[in-house]
This record gives C-alpha cells, structure tokens and sequence, in this order.
C-alpha cells in the first residue's frame, strides 16, 4: 500500500519544543544556547548524529550537531561538523581499503569542517558508530555494530586534503570525548 504524500500544509505543523537552556551569547547577548530540542516527536541533543536535508540535494548529508541556539528574531541554529561519505572524498581515497558504510569526519581548518543550518533541515537522527581503535574512544559493542546506519574510523583534514587515523584532543574546539561513542550504551535510534 502507498503512503499518501506530505503535503506542506501538514510540513509546517510540525512539533517544536526547545529543550535545556545552556547559556545566553552574542555579541548583544540575544541569542539563546541550548543542549537539545524536539523536532517531529524526535528528541535531538548536543553531538547528537542526524541526517540533514539540502533541498537541491539528492541525499541528506551526515553531521554532528555542535551548538544548537536561536537568535532574537526566533530562527533557530544548528551548528553541524560534518562527516564525509566516501566518494565525497574519492581523489583523496585512492589506494585506501574502505568498509561499504564508513564515513570520515571531518576535522583541521577550512571550508567543509563545520557550518550553520536551519534547525529545520535535520531530517532524522542518524546512528554512526565509532570503530577507531583509539584508546579514548570506547569500543561499540556487536550489537551497536549491528544497529549501526554508518561507521567511522579515520578523519578528513579539509585543509591539508588528507585523511588521517588519528586527531588532537580537540577538533573544532569539541573534545573527543564528544566525538568518539559515548561512554554509555548508544541509544540505537
């Protein structure tokens, strides 16, 4: 049986709740920070993974988000690290074993670390699991593995065009403690 089509009428109804204050910045101090909010029923946080949609764009895009906020005027921020798929990437890949579902995040200086989108372009959380073999990251059970939409083990410097297998403490100012999986059991949604 077809599913009838979402009209956009039925697309701007959509449920919105804002969830934990974090702070208040700015250089007029009129924007609000917070640690996550609700979106279509679905509940998103800080270093949460989702898919983002781009209108012009075939496939959503995979990010982290980094810092989620409004500004006065009531539009409402997500800031987004991204993660690379493969053949984003290809002509700095060559000659490198991929796994079918691995991404690379993206860390160093330059266009394509990070940017700012309209909280209304995450289209859904997106489950990647970490399998670098860093002693700071905690390894994914198999079950995580199995649940897993996309995995990742290595990063892509955007200046220096090169992939890495290993990162600093910080990328973009994020502690890898919130990049790597998280210390508790993944929520597999």
């Amino acid at each position: 049986m077809a599913e009838p089509h979402m009209g956009e009428e039925e697309e701007e109804s959509l449920e919105f709740k804002w969830g934990k204050k974090r702070g208040i910045g700015g250089k007029k101090k009129d924007v609000q920070f917070y640690g996550s909010f609700t979106y279509d029923g679905d509940e998103y946080a800080l270093f949460d993974n989702v898919y983002l949609h781009i209108e012009s764009e075939p496939e959503p895009y995979i990010g982290k988000i980094i810092k989620i906020w409004e500004n006065r005027d009531k539009s409402k921020k997500v800031k987004v690290q991204w993660f690379f798929r493969p053949r984003e990437i290809q002509k700095f890949t060559e000659g490198i074993e991929i796994l079918d579902n691995e991404l690379f995040f993206a860390c160093g200086e330059g266009i394509g670390l990070t940017n700012v989108n309209p909280l209304e372009a995450v289209a859904g959380k997106c489950n990647v699991v970490c399998i670098s073999k860093d002693d700071r990251n905690p390894q994914p059970s198999d079950e995580e593995l199995q649940r897993a939409h996309f995995v990742f083990r290595r990063f892509f410097n955007v200046g220096e065009k090169k992939i890495l297998d290993e990162i600093d403490d910080k990328i973009a100012g994020i502690e890898v403690k919130n990049i790597f999986n998280k210390r508790e059991s993944q929520d597999g949604s």
